[in-house]
């Protein structure tokens, strides 16, 4: 079960509700809507449901979306983690940061402690998507070690870029 991954900077951990206002802040950023889109999260009420959601989805799976925080100043950075989109037979990473935590490093680690975290668990391989304007997330994948495998479509979604990336 994914319950904790710490890094040299940085802990992953379950969210919980009293992250609800940077939850609820990081949902209305202006880069979220724009590349990840609304999740309908308009509220702390809705935050919470979200916090919620996100949790069961964890205990379900045996992964999923954790809370970043800054081990020095304990201050939440942003999310990272992995999902089940049941379009593929492998977890696909997901991750967002606060404005304030952008370029500095911290997404790449974030990322690097849950792949880590995959391979332990004996994953072969992960997926990940982004937006096809997404070109900050689209290096980062880069950087990670990821190759591109073209487009994803699915109802419900604009079209993705679909990335891979081979653990053993």
């Amino acid at each position: 079960m994914m319950k904790q991954i710490v890094t040299q900077r940085l802990t992953l951990r379950p969210l919980n509700f009293d992250d609800k206002h940077w939850v609820l802040a990081l949902q209305k950023d202006e880069l979220w809507l724009k590349f990840i889109g609304s999740r309908n999260v308009d509220s702390l009420d809705d935050a919470c449901d979200y916090i919620a959601r996100t949790n069961a989805q964890r205990e379900e799976w045996g992964y999923g979306l954790l809370a970043v925080e800054d081990k020095q100043s304990g201050a939440p950075v942003g999310v990272c983690g992995l999902f089940n989109r049941f379009a593929f037979e492998c977890p696909d990473l997901g991750f967002a940061m606060l404005p304030e935590a952008r370029g500095k490093g911290l997404c790449f680690e974030a990322c690097e402690g849950v792949i880590c975290w995959a391979r332990s668990q004996g994953y072969g391989f992960l997926t990940a998507m982004t937006h096809p304007e997404n070109r900050a997330s689209q290096r980062l994948l880069s950087k990670l070690g990821y190759k591109t495998q073209g487009s994803y479509f699915d109802k419900g979604i604009t079209e993705q870029k679909l990335f891979w990336l081979t653990l053993s």
